[in-house]
């Protein structure tokens, strides 16, 4: 036995205090008297998506949920304080899939889909098999790979640079050993004027060259740096908090205007429920040629029959016309939700991505000063050497071979040493290459894991796929509906009728009801573990036989089942039992 109390829940303002059996309970009470909140709250014990602030009643600063199942107390006990809502949980499980395996209601999502006549199940059975969290871990993979990617390549232009460095520097060394021999062999030709012109002309071509280079390097840097600019100034336009605050709004009234919808279509069916009944009584007391009406006992003229078949006739057919438009209506609103939530995604997105390219900014402007100060002190030396060998003969005093060598080696020394701190700010080549090396590996295993994530995604899907179908058509067949359901590589649900294969919105909402119930059991039967099952009545259109098999189908799979149904009295009404009337604790 399972002992459920709530109070202060959804539309349970009073205490309900029940006891539930294993096996088949029916739970009735009036339309608005708390059924839904009922399921609610016990389907809320299993998953944490169901939050407090959608549990407690507005009106109340208090509530609570509390089951004692196995001989465990499990509770949500809810306290609003000062506006804010707390909660002390003890849940008996926290799976999401409960939501869609354990409650099947007009708000159900596939049941929703398959009443739409859309075909796609891909996301039911990845979701409910728990597939997806394969999916989510070669996403996770793939984000992580693209990342050491980047870094590598960066590790790289690094490497690339330190080997240029080191180049100039061994250029430098060996320019200053063979100073070091010219010195010596000047020393004993005594060629003073040669000396200084071929030290100017080296000295000057070097710095030409060095400058050209910077200002090359210069001039990529500021492109790009533009170019990054731009590229934050269009995404910054994008995600404008105005623009987010209306996508939020819209997101808002679409669910407003769904809740809506969803009841007058509900409404709407059973009004056309009701219609066909009166309509099959008016046409059996017709072919009867009966004279007292069923209802009231009154004298009727059986010529008076076919008037009022008529009439009701088109009243149904108006309310038909009418649930259409609604269902129409449901499935663009449905869809308008799905984009502006992911527009919302797409929007936290581009905010982190902003958040990059800012930080790569900042990089580049810290390299475009760098680079400009070495210009500047390129061009600060060129000046002073034009200027010491550009003056007149007459006032140019040639300096001893010993000085023009020493100075030459004082400038080629400082040039080492300005690379050398640059060739440490980069990182030694091979300390680099080795990182380079390392990151190549990790981006080799990192491929070979997200290669093996997608062939075992692929290859679960594909096997519950096979399962789904397998245990779907048996229960088609056991709830005699003529019908095979199949599900396709391209996972599809597809529908046959005598080998014809059947659009699904050209079935009976009997049957697509009863085929998005029937993949509901199956993904319970093969991979969800559910204490019990609730079904809302209300709504399901096919006969008492075909429920009854999918009952009891339910008993071998779950220990309580739940069935809520509109009528005058509460009362819980326990299979093969007595109608017990539920009263406050």
């Amino acid at each position: 036995m399972m002992r459920v109390r709530i109070r202060n829940i959804g539309g349970i303002t009073t205490p309900l205090d029940v006891d539930l059996t294993k096996g088949v309970n029916v739970y009735t009470a009036p339309n608005a008297y708390g059924k839904s909140s009922l399921s609610k709250a016990l389907v809320s014990l299993l998953t944490s998506e169901i939050t407090a602030e959608d549990l407690l009643n507005v009106f109340s600063d208090t509530g609570y949920i509390e089951v004692k199942y196995n001989n465990k107390e499990y509770y949500r006990r809810i306290v609003r304080s000062k506006g804010k809502i707390s909660e002390n949980i003890n849940l008996i499980m926290d799976d999401k899939r409960a939501l869609m395996l354990s409650f099947f209601s007009p708000e159900n999502k596939l049941l929703n889909q398959i009443l739409g006549g859309q075909e796609q199940i891909e996301w039911f059975i990845s979701t409910t098999s728990e597939i997806e969290k394969i999916k989510q871990l070669k996403l996770n993979v793939d984000q992580k790979l693209k990342l050491i990617r980047e870094e590598n390549e960066e590790l790289r232009n690094k490497y690339k640079d330190a080997v240029t460095i080191q180049a100039e520097i061994k250029t430098i060394e060996n320019e200053i050993e063979m100073i070091k021999k010219e010195n010596e062999s000047d020393r004993l030709i005594n060629s003073t004027t040669q000396t200084i012109s071929v030290t100017r002309q080296n000295k000057l071509l070097e710095l030409n060259s060095k400058i050209e280079q910077k200002k090359k390097e210069l001039s990529d840097l500021q492109n790009k740096h533009m170019k990054l600019e731009l590229e934050i100034q269009q995404k910054e336009s994008m995600i404008k908090p105005e623009i987010k605050k209306i996508f939020e709004d819209q997101l808002n009234q679409i669910v407003q205007d769904l809740q809506r919808k969803t009841g007058l279509r509900n409404e709407t069916e059973i009004g056309i429920r009701v219609l066909e009944r009166v309509l099959d009584e008016i046409k059996e007391a017709e072919k009867e040629h009966l004279s007292t009406c069923y209802v009231c006992g009154s004298h009727v003229d059986p010529e008076n029959w076919r008037t009022r078949i008529d009439i009701i006739s088109n009243e149904l057919r108006l309310r038909m016309n009418s649930l259409e438009g609604v269902k129409r209506e449901i499935d663009e609103l449905n869809g308008k939700r799905d984009e502006i939530t992911r527009k919302l995604a797409e929007f936290e997105g581009v905010r982190n991505e902003i958040e990059r390219l800012r930080s790569k900014k900042q990089e580049l402007i810290a390299r475009m000063e760098m680079v400009k100060d070495q210009i500047g002190e390129l061009e600060r030396q060129k000046r002073e050497m034009e200027d010491r060998f550009n003056k007149s003969s007459e006032v140019i005093r040639v300096m001893g071979q010993e000085d023009a060598v020493s100075k030459r080696l004082n400038e080629l020394l400082n040039k080492k040493s300005q690379l050398e701190y640059e060739l440490a700010s980069l990182g030694i080549p091979t300390s680099t290459l080795n990182r380079i090396k390392e990151k190549e590996k990790e981006i080799e295993e990192l491929e070979a894991q997200s290669e093996q994530l997608q062939k075992e995604y692929i290859t679960r899907l594909s096997r519950a796929r096979e399962e789904f179908t397998k245990i779907a058509n048996y229960l088609m067949k056991e709830l005699e509906f003529n019908l095979e359901a199949e599900i396709t590589p391209d996972f599809s649900l597809v529908v046959r009728r005598n080998g014809t294969l059947m659009d699904l919105r050209k079935l009976s909402s009997s049957e697509r009801t009863s085929l998005a119930l029937v993949l509901v059991i199956t993904a319970i039967k093969a991979y969800f573990k559910t204490p019990f099952f609730i079904v809302d009545e209300s709504f399901m259109t096919f006969d008492q036989k075909r429920f009854q098999k999918l009952v009891d189908y339910l008993k071998d799979l779950t220990d309580y089942i739940i069935i809520t149904r509109s009528d005058e009295n509460v009362a819980l009404v326990k299979q093969d039992r007595e109608e017990s009337q539920v009263t406050p604790a």
